[in-house]
């Protein structure tokens, strides 16, 4: 096989073997080490810096690699990171620590305890930074994690200057504040805090932000805008049903719903509100901000196929399987991630595609980032 594929490889021109390497999914890093291991010019390509960048540029959005997994079906605490990626390097499992965020290649992780701390890790690389977070542990509690450089495309930035966002909400005062930290500063900047006397804010830990442009956005009671650039926070409400409310269930967790970014950049939400189907709204703005949501469809998650494939001892043979709840989002493309009785699925509501993952965590931060495993190029002649 090598010898054929060499043979042929010095009748086609480098540029058209590329285009041919371009091609394979990202999302299976296995595929570009399987095609490294054929000839010798075949690996000088895959090993080369300048085909990893315009094989980032050509795929854009970094695929999803993994899960960082906050709790479990058993409600065990910790995080857990469970592979979607054969290839991709095994982590460990860290009871000690909560998965607040997944954004630009990093994961951060929280130890709460008298004194918190922030963890910032690569998963590709697995270096690691600790950060003394501003504030102790209130009843709520979310940060996020963004890349710091200006003009990054954020498809291999894991090794640059990052920023960190901290949002904490104090139920019994009604108030909540924020502070901004920058990797290059090593300072945390007082964001101004927000009274909202009219939004309930119970326990939350590790609320799922989005990054819309130079906004992050926090569940969190009510949906928390955090302006970087401004340092300023401020409240939108939610979407509503036309009872004029989101719908409750027994389980809260589907009534908060979570926030995502639309394929045009702008803010919206999604929530399983009546049980059996996925509601998704768009957020519409004015001159001045906000001015409300708009419901964009209904979607019928379907469950019930996937369940026959998930080997379970709740499986529940040919009856409905109906979604609970949200548990994830993976930023900059249209996958999320649903909880049912019979396990965790994936949906991708662009293409209608849902499959089960092998996971049962109670909040899911998927990882992505492009994954290239190293390669030497092995010689340095041509045809060698």
């Amino acid at each position: 096989m090598g010898e054929l594929a060499e043979d042929l490889f010095l009748r086609l021109s480098p540029e058209l073997v590329e285009e041919v390497f371009f091609r394979l999914p990202p999302d299976e890093p296995a595929c570009l080490v399987h095609a490294s291991a054929v000839c010798k010019p075949w690996r000088r390509i895959l090993a080369d810096l300048g085909f990893r960048r315009r094989y980032y540029k050509f795929h854009g959005t970094p695929p999803v690699l993994g899960l960082f997994q906050q709790g479990d079906w058993l409600f065990r605490e910790g995080a857990r990171f469970v592979r979607t990626s054969a290839l991709f390097p095994a982590q460990r499992d860290r009871p000690c620590w909560f998965a607040m965020d997944c954004r630009h290649g990093r994961a951060l992780l929280a130890s709460l305890g008298t004194t918190c701390h922030l963890m910032v890790l690569d998963s590709v690389t697995g270096h690691q930074r600790l950060v003394v977070s501003p504030c102790n542990r209130p009843v709520s509690f979310s940060a996020a994690v963004l890349c710091a450089a200006q003009g990054c495309d954020h498809h291999g930035c894991q090794g640059g200057h990052f920023r960190l966002a901290v949002v904490t909400t104090y139920q019994q005062h009604r108030v909540t504040s924020g502070w901004l930290y920058s990797s290059e500063t090593r300072l945390w900047s007082e964001l101004t805090s927000v009274h909202h006397p009219n939004v309930r804010c119970p326990y939350n830990l590790g609320a799922p932000s989005v990054l819309v442009g130079d906004a992050l956005y926090f569940n969190v009671g009510g949906i928390v805008e955090c302006q970087l650039g401004a340092l300023r926070l401020s409240m939108l409400e939610k979407p509503v049903d036309g009872n004029g409310r989101l719908s409750m269930s027994h389980n809260p967790i589907d009534g908060i719903g979570t926030l995502m970014v639309k394929e045009d950049g702008r803010l919206g939400f999604a929530a399983v509100v009546d049980v059996t189907n996925l509601t998704l709204w768009l957020c519409e703005t004015g001159p001045v901000g906000a001015i409300g949501w708009a419901k964009l469809r209904v979607i019928d998650l379907n469950l019930r196929r996937c369940s026959q494939h998930v080997n379970s001892a709740l499986a529940l043979g040919g009856r409905s399987v109906h979604a609970l709840a949200i548990t994830g989002v993976a930023e900059g493309t249209q996958i999320i991630f649903v909880r049912a009785h019979v396990g965790s699925y994936m949906v991708d509501l662009k293409s209608g595609r849902v499959r089960p993952v092998d996971a049962y965590g109670r909040k899911f931060f998927p990882y992505a980032s492009f994954c290239i495993p190293a390669m030497e190029a092995g010689c340095t002649g041509q045809g060698q």
